[in-house]
């Protein structure tokens, strides 16, 4: 299959761009001049010179496709309206690009954070109303309405991943960085529950929903069924891949918000992407955010394959090798 794919120059989209060219799709990646490659430059894959913004530069890259994977995306902003224009107006120009085009299918890396957090201790199933808290998850809810304007011209999948984890995720960089020298903060008690999904694993399930005769439109959670995980069971794994014992001290959510106003304001002042904000320390607080992969499972034959364990030791692995911690 021909697949244009979005966002591989990044963490998620790298891993999809491995894993399709491994299962022998034919790939084409939407790159700006500045993006740098270097983690999938042992690959063979043709380059489409484009931005999101630009729809003559998406007609060029979707021509003679049979698919879409979109994994760009912002995650984080100067400005609330840099969310939108990146991952509603881009994303949908992207959609009607690839409607036009002729493409036959489209793949949406969406996330959790678009459904919203669950507000009980049950997983609610991928078509419950969305409810985000956050910026960043209303404006994957708004990509998400906006591809499917196109739903009957292709067929669209949406894949809800929860906290993605994995080599070349500069995410989680400052908990591995604080785990190899013995440390890691939590915010409260670490008892609130998050579902997790190895970056690679996540690759698989796009290849899965490809291959897969999958609904017209569809939507599913992409998950590790092992979870979910709370908090202090996610630092003890990172404590046990990175050898240490960890001190971890507990951070009242007033601290939190401090450091995030802090971040905000640094951020205005320079013009750079914020490392936190309060939306972020919003999302951190929510009790649960789960995902109930089963019906990927039954429409596509997919399963996560890496247990927590392994893959936080292959994470931190990573990093240490790259010199990154």
């Amino acid at each position: 299959m021909r697949v244009l794919l979005t966002g591989g120059s990044g963490f998620v989209g790298g891993h999809v761009a491995r894993h399709l060219a491994a299962e022998g799709h034919e790939l084409r990646l939407l790159v700006r001049p500045t993006s740098d490659t270097a983690f999938i430059d042992d690959l063979t894959f043709e380059r489409a010179l484009g931005d999101l913004r630009r729809p003559d530069s998406l007609a060029v890259a979707c021509a003679g496709m049979d698919a879409v994977v979109h994994c760009a995306a912002v995650l984080r902003a100067v400005r609330q309206e840099d969310f939108m224009q990146a991952n509603r107006a881009g994303t949908g120009c992207l959609a009607r690009s690839a409607a036009e085009a002729g493409v036959q299918r489209f793949v949406y890396i969406s996330s959790i954070a678009a459904q919203g957090p669950s507000r009980s201790l049950t997983p609610e199933p991928p078509d419950t109303p969305l409810h985000p808290v956050s910026a960043y998850g209303r404006s994957k809810a708004a990509g998400e309405v906006e591809i499917l304007k196109q739903s009957g011209r292709m067929q669209i999948t949406m894949l809800r991943p929860p906290l993605v984890y994995g080599p070349a995720d500069a995410g989680l960089l400052a908990f591995f960085w604080m785990a190899r020298r013995g440390f890691a903060v939590r915010l409260g008690d670490g008892s609130n529950l998050v579902d997790a999904i190895y970056g690679p694993d996540l690759a698989g399930a796009v290849g899965a929903v490809l291959s897969a005769d999958v609904p017209q439109v569809a939507k599913f959670h992409v998950s590790n069924e092992s979870g979910p995980y709370s908090w202090n069971q996610l630092l003890a794994a990172l404590g046990t891949a990175a050898g240490r014992r960890l001190w971890i001290p507990s951070v009242p959510p007033a601290c939190f918000h401090g450091l995030a106003r802090c971040s905000e304001w640094w951020s205005r002042l320079t013009n750079n992407e914020p490392m936190l904000d309060r939306a972020r320390v919003l999302e951190m607080r929510q009790p649960a955010w789960l995902c109930d992969p089963s019906s990927l499972t039954q429409e596509t034959g997919w399963q996560a394959n890496t247990a927590l364990a392994d893959g936080m030791q292959d994470t931190f692995n990573w990093y240490r090798e790259q010199g990154w911690i």
